[in-house]
Order: structure tokens, then sequence, then C-alpha cells
């Protein structure tokens, strides 16, 4: 399940970003502040579900929505807004935009309206023996996890454990244990700023921190460094 976050204030995308892994830590959550980065997050990656602050710096999130259903037909569109607005709304009937949330967010509201998208989209719901796997993974990303470790915990062959993965998550195992541990890493760098980056690339499980810092850019179009400080401008040493 591939998730699009897009909001130009920092700290409302990193909220956003963290209520919805703490709620659905299997889900694959991307993250972007302006529209171009948007889009090329939809071009690299199957976006099943995107939530668009509608005033974005540049553009509404109402023109992103239409470029972003152009990508993609199955794409399910959630509007962000603070404004209550008849246009914006006729709009985004029009765009046939799953649902909206206000700001400020509501812990329950944003819940309600994702529980909605499942329930709307069995399609994208686990098998027992794939949630079995993440879990195991979620409990144990720290440790130096190989596919056929996994595989042996649910007594399945790896071939057919990688083929799951491509067909329930749309990823490979690879991608898929990297983006835990990014996660876990960004969670970390939000509450522990005075951890060094060595420290946290440690804590997550890669086995090194270049590895880290290539595999962080990879998902986030971010150094590690940059993430700490802000997006400010800055390389990881």
């Amino acid at each position: 399940m591939n998730v699009l976050l897009v909001d130009d204030e920092y700290l409302e995308l990193e909220q956003l970003f963290q209520l919805i892994y703490n709620r659905y830590p299997h889900w694959h959550i991307y993250t972007a502040d302006d529209g171009i980065t948007a889009l090329e997050m939809a071009s690299e990656h199957n976006i099943h579900l995107a939530l668009l602050d509608i005033q974005l710096y540049g553009e509404s999130g109402l023109d992103l929505a239409e470029k972003l259903q152009e990508k993609s037909i199955k794409l399910d569109i959630v509007i962000v807004t603070a404004y209550q607005n008849f246009d914006y709304a006729k709009r985004a009937i029009k765009l046939n935009v799953m649902d909206y949330i206000v700001k400020p967010i509501v812990e329950r509201e944003l819940y309600d309206v994702l529980d909605k998208y499942i329930r709307q989209n069995s399609m994208h719901n686990l098998t027992p023996l794939m949630q079995k796997v993440l879990n195991f993974i979620q409990e144990r990303y720290q440790e130096n996890l190989h596919l056929q470790d996994i595989a042996d915990f649910v007594h399945v062959s790896p071939n057919y454990l990688s083929k799951k993965f491509n067909e329930e998550l749309n990823l490979s195992f690879k991608d898929y244990l990297a983006q835990v541990r990014i996660n876990q890493a960004k969670q970390l760098m939000n509450d522990h700023p005075e951890y060094s980056i060595q420290y946290i690339s440690d804590s997550v499980g890669f086995s090194t921190q270049n590895y880290f810092t290539n595999s962080f850019k990879k998902y986030e179009k971010m150094t590690p460094t940059q993430f700490k400080h802000g997006k400010a401008k800055s390389d990881d040493k």
C-alpha cells in the first residue's frame, strides 16, 4: 500500500506522516512539499492514495490532483484543507475526490477517513501470511534480516515469499525493509535530534552509514542531515 502526502508546511507534513505511520506501519509513505516532487514520486511508485494540501506554493492541491489522476485512474485523493470554500468543493466533486480532512488535523477524523478507504478498497488488504511477515519485520528490523530468515519463520520458500511481496505490496522485500528502517530513522530524528546520523543508522539496522544515506536519499529525496534540519541545504559528512 503506497501513500503520498503533499504539503508545503514541513511540520504539518511530518505530523501527518507520523499519525499515519503509527496506525498503519506496513504502509509505504512518500512525502513531497511541492507539485513537481509529488509528480516525480507518482512516476516512480504505484501510488494508491494521495493526501493533498489544497493550498500549495505555486499551485492548488486540486490542480495537482488532476495531474496525478492523469497518471493513474486507480489513484484515490483526499484533500487536506483549512478552507471551507464552495468553489473548491464543486471542483473536488468533479475530480471524484474521495474525502476531505479539515486542518488542524484531528487524529480520530483522519483515521476514520483512512479506515473508510480501507473498507472501500479491500483489494489492498493483506493475507494472514503477509500480515505475519510484516509483524515479524516490524519487531526485528534492527537485525541483519534476510529473505531466507523470514521465509523460514513462516515456512515458505524464499521465491514464494518474494512473489508475495510483489503481489501484495507492489515492491520487493529489500525495498520494504529499507522503508521500514527509514521510517524508524525519521521517528528517531524527530524525537531525538541530538542523536548522530551514525547512531541512528546503526539503531535501525543499516550496515553502514553510507548505505543509510543513499537509501534515505532514494526514498525521501533528501539526505538524513537535511531531514534533521528541516530540509536545510546541507550534505551528510
